[in-house]
């Protein structure tokens, strides 16, 4: 799979990084949402230290 295949999961452009867990375009404002959806580096540890699933399930955003 090539990231230059994906479009931006926040704003449909084409993805240029895979970051966060997310697809994402050039746009800071775009990098800024996975990594805050993710819960930064690290986000998804400190969901399994915390007892939670590391999979983020659209009922909890």
């Amino acid at each position: 799979m090539e990231i230059e295949e994906q479009k931006c999961q926040f704003c449909g452009r084409r993805a240029v990084h895979f970051a966060f867990a997310a697809f994402v375009c050039d746009d800071e404002k775009c990098m800024e949402k996975a990594r805050a959806e993710r819960g930064g580096p690290g986000g998804h540890m400190k969901r399994k230290v915390e007892g939670k699933s590391i999979v983020i399930i659209e009922d909890e955003k």
